[in-house]
């Protein structure tokens, strides 16, 4: 009995992307943290739309595939003693790196030119590893099922900041998803008029409830001329976060002359840039957030706790191909975590 408790105690339950639309919950062996890393008992992990995207498309699938990158957790293991046991923490996702290429050097390790074959397994699991140098501590006085949402709020507060609006400028949000609620979030901090956008009345009503000036269904009233109604020079940023084609399109209709234009979904086919040119309007995306906006999310969310209201359900690891199924049809929530304790 004691030989089987102790290899019991070296197995865990991990979500493994298998293949197309196809996430199956088994045993895996608990990770042991390499030199520089840390082993993590997971909290939270909230679903990307990224990670749907894989979902839908088979994208990144294999046997041994763990996603998940928006999480919570708490350090169980820590070879180098610097992180105590129980200590809160989330983790920027920077990749790991081969530690030697200029973009290496310049600690920019999501660029590696020689990336290593081994990878961190997600937080799609109950445990992990990370890189010792990307964990940030979870303040004390903010729960963990918030905290899940560092990441992704970290990326908005950084697509605002590189947009660079002014307060009281006019801000244009085409998709009122947990990025696109976020980013809205991030601009009403910055102290911007915000317009949003989205089919869904249960997404417009939480994006009023965050601070939009206004929330209309795209398919009924025309974004341009919503826009330029509240302000002749139409919006000085506007962000796409649908992941939709058509919803690239009607951002750069509706941006203003001289505007910015943050693509922060992931739109699947292409878009026509004619307008775009006419009007002189500049785009960016970008693929994940900085150490710094993601401790900025994490003040951002004790300074207005009614951000945590994007995050809609939690469910537990056993669940996770469910949920992402609902996800990919449309009807599974806003922001979904799964708990894998829970």
């Amino acid at each position: 009995m004691p030989a089987m408790a102790g290899a019991s105690a070296r197995m865990m339950r991990a979500a493994f992307f298998e293949g197309y639309q196809c996430i199956t919950v088994r045993d895996a062996p608990l990770p042991e943290p390499a030199s520089g890393e840390v082993r993590l008992k997971i909290r939270y992990c909230g679903i990307c739309g990224s990670d749907v995207t894989c979902y839908k498309t088979g994208a990144l699938a294999g046997p041994d595939v763990i996603l998940g990158h928006e999480l919570s957790a708490a350090v169980d293991h820590d070879p180098a003693g610097v992180w105590g046991p129980g200590r809160r923490v989330t983790v920027f996702p920077s990749g790991i790196g081969c530690g030697e290429c200029v973009w290496c050097r310049e600690e920019k390790y999501r660029f590696c030119l020689n990336p290593p074959d081994r990878v961190h397994g997600g937080g799609f699991a109950e445990y992990m590893t990370a890189p010792a140098r990307n964990l940030i501590a979870i303040p004390d006085d903010l729960d963990d099922r918030t905290a899940a949402g560092a990441e992704p709020l970290g990326v908005a507060l950084r697509g605002v900041e590189l947009a660079s609006p002014k307060p009281g400028d006019l801000a244009y949000v085409s998709g009122l998803g947990s990025i696109g609620l976020y980013t809205v979030s991030a601009l009403v901090a910055a102290g911007c008029r915000v317009l949003g956008a989205d089919p869904r009345e249960e997404r417009r009503t939480l994006g009023l409830e965050l601070g939009c000036d206004d929330a209309f269904d795209p398919t009924v009233r025309d974004p341009l001329s919503t826009a330029v109604a509240a302000d002749p020079h139409g919006p000085r940023v506007a962000f796409e976060c649908a992941g939709v084609p058509e919803s690239l399109q009607q951002v750069f209709e509706a941006c203003g002359p001289e505007g910015v234009v943050g693509i922060l979904g992931i739109p699947m086919a292409p878009v026509f840039l004619l307008r775009m040119t006419l009007k002189e309007e500049r785009a960016f995306s970008i693929r994940g957030p900085t150490r710094e906006s993601m401790r900025r999310a994490l003040d951002l969310m004790r300074e207005r706790p009614e951000i945590s209201r994007v995050m809609t359900r939690a469910v537990p690891l056993e669940q996770a191909n469910d949920a992402f199924a609902r996800l990919a049809a449309g009807d599974g929530g806003i922001k979904v975590l799964l708990q894998p304790g829970g």
